[in-house]
């Protein structure tokens, strides 16, 4: 009888930790997709930029932390952090800058998202970083809406001059431009549409140097309302897809 318990209370406990295991590594996000690689942040909490290349260097901020892999995100290692939020990472030249300002702007029947305010900087492929305490204007300054030297995150322009953007698909109907929406994918200038394979809450779009498009954002959202939840992480664990191909 003794050894009849033992063995069901070691099978028991067995079975709990290969469930704790199973919801652990159940990940509905996969790591690729037939057009897309997924990156995914190493704490819980979601990516609003990133900067680099898939197969170089990839740099992605959880707004407070900024973290650095050079493994196509298997291995993270954090680079910085800093108490005023990291909305995105730029390229200026030869040097990189932590920007902690976001400016929405609109013209007409267009608008834009565009990164301001630079804060720290990098010469060295953003292994270690700075304060930044220069005042160019391309860094520092709100530009026109026009302007040519801006940081654009939302959207973002292909060398076609095609503009792809975070498709808002508003709850109330396709006619609806304000209230609750969910962001599918991205909808380009020319009409067309680029669903993921789930439903992210998408914070920002980037070109890397051979213009693959990432698509920034949370964790895969599960239910909606009353029954919202992100569906691997309680607080949104972010994600980014990387597209396999450059875009046209």
């Amino acid at each position: 009888m003794k050894i009849f318990l033992y063995c069901l209370l070691v099978i028991i406990c067995l079975s709990c930790k290969t469930s704790g295991d199973d919801v652990t590594k159940q990940d509905t996000v996969l790591d690729e997709y037939p057009d897309w690689y997924t990156l995914k942040a190493p704490v819980d909490h979601q990516i609003v930029g990133a900067w680099g290349n898939y197969n170089k260097t990839i740099l992605i901020s959880t707004m407070f932390k900024l973290f650095r892999s050079t493994d196509q995100g298997k291995k993270w290692e954090q680079v910085s952090e800093q108490s005023t939020g990291i909305m995105g990472i730029v390229q200026y030249r030869d040097t990189l800058f932590t920007m902690s300002g976001l400016s929405s702007q609109s013209k007409e029947n267009k608008s834009q998202q565009i990164l301001v305010q630079a804060n720290n900087y990098s010469v060295d492929d953003g292994k270690t970083w700075q304060k930044y305490v220069a005042r160019n204007p391309v860094l520092g300054g709100l530009p026109e809406f026009d302007s040519p030297d801006k940081f654009l995150i939302n959207p973002v322009v292909a060398p076609n001059k095609v503009t792809y953007q975070i498709n808002r698909a508003f709850r109330d109907g396709p006619n609806v431009t304000s209230g609750v929406f969910e962001t599918p994918g991205v909808i380009k200038s020319t009409g067309e549409t680029i669903d993921l394979p789930q439903l992210h809450q998408i914070q920002s779009l980037y070109f890397d140097d051979q213009q693959r498009l990432y698509i920034i954002g949370s964790d895969a959202v599960c239910g909606s309302g009353d029954s919202f939840k992100f569906c691997n992480s309680k607080e949104g664990r972010g994600v980014i897809y990387v597209s396999r191909k450059s875009m046209p």
